[in-house]
């Protein structure tokens, strides 16, 4: 999937609109929850060393000891019950979000172009973005700011500490004493405190940019593993094949590979990091012993007394805490900005579908003419072309059967005719139009459809049939007694409404692979479109079955355009036209006598298979 990034800034803010748009109150949460993450410790630390003050004085209240330690524990237990509550509160935004995303992810590859849903690379892209969860992306967004705002303010509230402890002069007139209470000690722990944080910033992108790298890297090993395992180990449905063939070695293979493969990229990428991160845990402890030191020599010179020790050792930790979590803050959002830009890349991706702004209107759909002019296509990653300088014409009320070998262009023409796919040369014209100016959505109305590869879903049988949750029962019903289902509809235990496979349902009912069949062409004629497709629909029937099914289809589509595609050529000899493809070429055209009587192609594949129809 190629993709245009922008910087990191405008990928930033164009998340953080995004959050604010779809849920408006999740960054104010996240921002006061930071704040109080960041206040919490310090009411230990304050109160205590106030505590520890009172207790050295000789005339010490303890009246007033008592006070601050209620305090203390009080403050305590409201700042932990707010904090839990905000947590709680933000988990269920987060999920809200998340299922927005996931939504979005869902709703792009339903308008997305078939041919760019075709993309390996898209369509890798498009199941692993909903894995993301929490941990990648625009959500991911979420937990990063909240860590890099609770260490900003943790710093901010050390940085007054800072200042008071500076503020704060040593006694005594040695050398010592006076360098520390000499300005260029706060220029000596600045230098440090920058040393330090540039330091850890420069590893936490050297980490991000392997981390990042390692994750594209794992990317596509990981779908082949969650294909694998889905289709072969929770597709229950192939569990017969497994057990009958004893496959089972073969997949484990497989996975063993895979799982190899995901092993050696990861530990590679966990080496350099941990290298990264020993360099950063080694200079913060740096920092922090040099602050350790100026503190215990500023206490030992008399700037300050025992709990004010407490204090600013208090503000040492924090400050050192709230470093790292700032450098490890900024690391997380440098390497999530290029799973963001893969996020909005994707749903960038632009439709050519969607450029036309032609309407087809009421005469269009009563009247037309479909022509495909020069017509010659290659699918994307290959050289070779499927359809090679295709010429025909398809008219309204014409029954037209597509006949040829494997590989030899069918279902490429039918896709076309569709715009499923847009060919490279040559146009495909309707009524003398580009296919391409019109509205793709009302382009699609004009087709019912029956493809080879066509999906029964897990939902109910009505609809299946009528492709929607509210529907016209009589409609439905006619439509499957017109396909050859009513016998099995009168067996089925609560009729439309009954549930199809057992993914959902443990009174699931499984359908045989002609009864699917028949049930995608009730589909077909539910639609009631004014140009009826079927791509070899009828390959689990017998011969004679689908010669009873394509005689009652020309029956049922009477007044519509019609193509009818089969190995077998039992469609034939009732149809107004017959196109022959050979190695991507149309070779022949013509009726089935005329045909019969050329001697070409069509002649052999009809006595070929004649003895089925002869009866």
């Amino acid at each position: 999937m190629k993709v245009k990034k922008g910087s990191a800034w405008s990928s930033l803010m164009r998340a953080l609109k995004m959050l604010m748009k779809d849920s408006p109150l999740l960054i104010p949460c996240t921002f006061v929850m930071a704040a109080f993450e960041a206040a919490s410790p310090y009411i230990s630390i304050l109160l205590s060393a106030e505590i520890v003050t009172q207790l050295t004085l000789p005339d010490r209240d303890i009246k007033h000891l008592f006070f601050l330690a209620i305090v203390m524990a009080v403050a305590n237990c409201v700042v932990r019950l707010l904090l839990s509550f905000l947590y709680q509160f933000q988990d269920v935004l987060k999920y809200r979000q998340m299922k927005i995303i996931d939504g979005k992810v869902a709703e792009k590859s339903w308008q997305m172009d078939y041919e760019t849903v075709c993309d390996p690379k898209v369509h890798e892209k498009a199941n692993i973005i909903p894995h993301w969860g929490y941990e990648h992306g625009v959500l991911a967004l979420v937990k990063q700011i909240s860590e890099i705002l609770s260490a900003l303010f943790t710093i901010a509230i050390s940085i007054v500490l800072v200042i008071e402890f500076f503020s704060l002069k040593t006694t005594g007139d040695s050398a010592l004493s006076q360098a520390l209470n000499h300005w260029l000690s706060l220029v000596i722990f600045l230098v440090f405190f920058g040393l330090s944080a540039y330091h850890n910033i420069w590893a936490a992108a050297k980490i991000q940019k392997v981390r990042y790298q390692t994750d594209n890297d794992i990317e596509q090993p990981f779908n082949q593993v969650m294909n694998i395992l889905e289709s072969c180990c929770a597709e229950y449905q192939h569990g017969k094949d497994l057990r009958m063939f004893r496959a089972q070695g073969m997949v484990c293979h497989h996975l063993s590979a895979l799982f190899d493969k995901l092993t050696a990229l990861q530990t590679n990428a966990k080496k350099y990091a941990k290298k990264m991160i020993l360099t950063s845990f080694l200079s913060a402890r740096a920092f922090h012993l040099f602050t350790y030191i100026f503190v215990g020599l500023k206490a030992l010179y008399g700037a300050f007394g025992a709990g004010s020790l407490l204090k600013y050792t208090g503000m040492v930790e924090q400050m050192n805490d709230g470093i790292g979590r700032m450098c490890n803050g900024i690391r997380d959002v440098l390497q999530n900005i290029h799973y963001i830009d893969d996020y909005f890349a994707y749903q960038d991706l632009e439709n050519r579908t969607s450029t036309g702004t032609k309407p087809i209107t009421e005469d269009i759909l009563n009247d037309y003419v479909f022509e495909f002019r020069n017509v010659t296509f290659t699918y994307p990653g290959t050289e070779t072309p499927s359809l090679k300088n295709i010429n025909c014409v398809l008219r309204k009320e014409e029954k037209v059967a597509i006949v040829g070998r494997n590989g030899s262009g069918k279902t490429t023409f039918i896709k076309l005719l569709c715009r499923l796919y847009d060919p490279q040369e040559g146009a495909i014209l309707l009524n003398g139009t580009d296919i391409r100016e019109y509205r793709y959505e009302d382009y699609l109305k004009f087709f019912s459809t029956v493809f080879q590869d066509f999906c029964i879903f897990a939902l109910q049988l009505g609809e299946n049939v009528a492709s929607e949750s509210v529907y016209n029962e009589n409609d439905v019903i006619q439509a499957l007694k017109n396909a050859g289902f009513e016998e099995r509809l009168k067996t089925l235990p609560n009729g439309l409404q009954t549930q199809l496979y057992k993914y959902f349902y443990d009174d699931g009912v499984e359908l045989s692979g002609g009864e699917k069949q028949k049930v995608a062409i009730a589909r077909c004629l539910y639609k009631d479109a004014p140009y009826a497709i079927l791509d070899e629909p009828t390959a689990a029937l017998d011969p004679v079955a689908e010669a009873d099914i394509y005689q009652r289809m020309n029956q049922f589509i009477e007044g519509k355009g019609a193509i009818y595609i089969s190995h077998r050529l039992s469609s034939c000899h009732f149809c107004d036209c017959i196109m022959v493809f050979e190695n991507g070429q149309l070779v022949e055209t013509g009726t089935h006598e005329a045909l019969l009587a050329a001697a070409g192609l069509y002649q052999k594949l009809w006595h070929a298979q004649a003895k089925y129809y002869q009866s």
